[in-house]
């Protein structure tokens, strides 16, 4: 019990990357997940996991770049405009930032969503908010 009580208290102190443009939620919450996926399991070598985490954020941002220049990333239903993407960039920039900081350890890890109303929720289950602070939690 304990343990399930200090798992939530560093859930909820865990640094995240706050998302406050609705269009650029979707986006930066994929990317994420990218992240966390292509990295699995972290290893528990400071070096090593620095250098998985690296090779993940490389590819996923190369998977994210090949999307956009195919038009597979769109806005309601229309492809990415060219002024959007140089924008979307720096949200990109710092959801990478977070992600890398928020992988600390030797765990798998997921992308949570802090709402506005302070709840931390899987995104899957969240309603469509107007903004969102990208968490990334050990599971």
């Amino acid at each position: 019990m304990m343990f399930g009580i200090f798992a939530m208290l560093a859930a909820q102190a865990a640094p995240g990357v706050v998302i406050d443009t609705p269009g650029q939620i979707g986006v930066a919450t994929n990317h994420a997940r990218c992240i966390v996926r292509a990295v699995g399991r972290a290893p528990a070598d400071a070096a090593a996991r620095a250098a998985k985490v690296q090779a993940a954020v490389t590819q996923c941002r190369s998977f994210l770049d090949a999307d956009y220049a195919a038009g597979r990333l769109t806005l309601n239903g229309k492809p990415y405009e060219k002024g959007w993407w140089r924008k979307v960039q720096v949200t990109l920039d710092a959801v990478q930032a977070g992600v890398v900081a928020g992988i600390t350890g030797q765990a798998q890890y997921k992308i949570n969503w802090r709402l506005p109303d302070g709840s931390v929720v899987d995104a899957y289950d969240a309603p469509d908010p107007k903004t969102v602070q990208l968490l990334t939690v050990a599971i």
